[in-house]
């Protein structure tokens, strides 16, 4: 996948998340709008080549993230190559593996480094629910 489609899809999922928060508050993992909107759908090549990206922007630029995130980052891609036979493989759960919550901790690294790398403060809270519409009046 071309570096230019692997940051659109970033920037997508970020600012899909964000408005997500910004509309109704904190975001709950069994939020079944976001499983379905992109944990569902994402595919082993779009979430490599995610964090493949995500990955490579902290190592080069230590400020973006923690050590927290990248090691998300890396026990999604470790994830990937142990079930790449399976398509989806961050979106399975049987009897042997479930990896939904590895999934879920690498779209919360997506949207948490992103922010940083941008310089966006928005904490997955109810705190930042957006409480007026004026904005959105006025254009």
């Amino acid at each position: 996948m071309k570096l230019e489609n692997r940051i659109t899809l970033i920037v997508k999922i970020a600012q899909h998340l964000n408005n997500q928060i910004q509309l109704a508050g904190a975001i709950k993992p069994n939020n079944k709008g976001i499983w379905q909107a992109i944990l569902h759908n994402l595919t082993n090549e779009q979430w490599h080549a995610i964090l493949s990206t995500l990955e490579e922007l902290m190592n080069k630029n230590p400020t973006i993230g923690n050590l927290g995130h990248l090691n998300t980052v890396e026990t999604g891609l470790r994830t990937l190559k142990k079930y790449e036979l399976y398509d989806r493989c961050l979106d399975m759960k049987n009897h042997t593996a479930n990896n939904k919550p590895i999934a879920w901790k690498c779209l919360m690294t997506i949207r948490e480094v992103y922010n940083s790398a941008c310089g966006i403060d928005l904490p997955n809270a109810d705190s930042s629910r957006t409480t007026n519409t004026f904005k959105e009046i006025m254009e």
